[in-house]
């Protein structure tokens, strides 16, 4: 074969896999006081994985926050990095078993304007495996004291045909009265969507990691480290 025509064969083969390659999307609605985010993000990894991973992440609020913050929570400015709008510093997370929430405490700070500090919000995380095959987690807040007044969260890992999965999180989202009135749409893209993007982000790459150090592995016959 005319290495001009493969050339051109293995140069549009590679156009249109990329092409085809899903992307990410998030977007807000804001209607009646409720600000709904519903992000979707590709994942390239098992079915195994994506659920070991999930685990991780529920198992971790719970009980070992600072690991939590080694990836799960990573870069999402949550432990009083410095952000013009507002300032959040997520300090501590207990398990109450008897009554299955998760206590958080934290500080809320909009610079030069107000501070809000040791804020208790309590939450529960519910994971069930569907009939559909997916796997689903219920996030709801049952109690918070100043900075929420409701919020809700459906995460789902949704299989592909086997080639991988789509993460998807619909949050709905009421402030307390101060904060309500405060945050536009714009301002929340700027304070809570991204935040949500970003912990999508973190889930995928550690899936995917754990799933390029599995492959190493057993190409290798090496078991490689791995953290988490």
């Amino acid at each position: 074969m005319n290495r001009t025509i493969l050339l051109f064969i293995v140069l549009t083969g590679t156009f249109v896999s990329a092409l085809a390659s899903p992307g990410d999307s998030v977007k807000t609605y804001y209607k009646d006081g409720y600000f709904s985010t519903y992000c979707k993000v590709w994942v390239n990894a098992p079915r195994n994985v994506v659920n070991e991973v999930i685990d991780d992440f529920v198992e971790q609020s719970k009980f070992d926050l600072d690991q939590l913050f080694e990836w799960g929570l990573k870069d999402m400015k949550l432990r009083t990095e410095e952000d013009k709008l507002i300032v959040f510093n997520f300090k501590s997370a207990t398990y109450d078993a008897k009554n299955d929430l998760i206590k958080c405490v934290g500080d809320v700070k909009i610079p030069g304007i107000i501070s809000f500090p040791d804020i208790h919000v309590d939450s529960r995380m519910t994971k069930s495996y569907l009939k559909n095959g997916n796997t689903r987690v219920r996030i709801d807040v049952m109690y918070s004291d100043a900075f929420l007044r409701e919020t809700s969260g459906l995460f789902y890992a949704i299989p592909e045909k086997e080639k991988g999965y789509w993460i998807t999180l619909e949050t709905k989202v009421k402030f307390g009265w101060f904060f309500n009135v405060f945050i536009t749409q714009p301002m929340f893209r700027s304070i809570m969507e991204w935040r949500f993007h970003q912990m999508m982000i973190n889930i995928r790459n550690e899936a995917e990691n754990r799933t390029k150090a599995i492959k190493t592995r057993q190409n290798t016959g090496k078991t490689p480290a791995i953290k988490h």
